[in-house]
Parts: C-alpha cells; structure tokens; sequence
C-alpha cells in the first residue's frame, strides 16, 4: 500500500523535475556538424605533420611515463616545491 508519504514525495520530485529545465518540449538540436574538418585534415592543410620517428619518439616517452608512474607507490609522501 502506498502511503501519502511516498506520494507527496514523487510529487516534489516530479515538479521540481518540470522546473529544472532538464524536461523540455523541444526536440533537441543537432550539435554534430557533418562538415566540420577533423584535426587531421586541419593539420594537413596547415602543412603539419608527424613522421614516423616522432610517433615513435612520443610513445617511447609515453611508455617511460607511464613505467614511472607505475613505480610510484600510493602511500609516499610526496614533496612538491615551489620554483
């Protein structure tokens, strides 16, 4: 059996659902453009570009990053100092 209780709450909720804008009449708009350009054909009209030795070059820093961040133990105290 359902109590006043658990309807007066719904019924807050419900009203303040209507009032928080998050319930609209209105059909979303579409945010994708189809004819935006990527960053690929953005860097190539710009004349940028990675060789293959950069790529290797930044997974190879990746890897080293992500090897010292592995190493880092949770409970150290860090001690970060101003410059």
């Amino acid at each position: 059996m359902v109590s006043f209780k658990h309807i007066g709450i719904i019924a807050i909720l419900l009203i303040g659902l209507t009032f928080s804008g998050c319930v609209d009449d209105q059909p979303a708009e579409e945010v994708v453009d189809a004819e935006a350009p990527t960053a690929d054909e953005i860097l190539a009209e710009e004349g940028v570009g990675l060789t293959d030795s950069e790529i290797e070059d930044l997974e190879s820093d990746l890897d080293e990053l992500e090897a010292t961040l592995m190493e880092l133990d949770e409970d150290e105290n860090l001690t970060i100092e101003e410059v």
